[in-house]
């Protein structure tokens, strides 16, 4: 990897936990329990080298991959496209 790509990884990871640091002293100070960020789309093992993706408030199977990674991927996806159906 080139080191201008990861300096700048550095400094993204370095400013988001500067957010999540500051996010949570805010709470802190208001007195509030900071959110709990929930995962809507979640990876399951389904028998051997397989895994369902499922939704996790209907239960219903959303798809399923042959490698962790890919389900986890397909997760990711699918988390997405729902948040992005969310904005409009």
């Amino acid at each position: 990897m080139h080191h201008s790509i990861q300096s700048r990884r550095d400094i993204v990871d370095n400013l988001h936990q500067r957010s999540r640091i500051a996010t949570a002293e805010f709470y802190r100070l208001i007195g509030r329990p900071e959110p709990v960020v929930t995962f809507r789309m979640m990876v399951k093992p389904a028998g051997r080298d397989f895994f369902h993706v499922v939704d996790s408030r209907t239960g219903k199977v959303m798809g399923f991959r042959r490698s962790h990674n890919e389900a986890c991927a397909l997760a990711r996806r699918l988390e997405r496209l729902h948040a992005n159906q969310l904005r409009g």
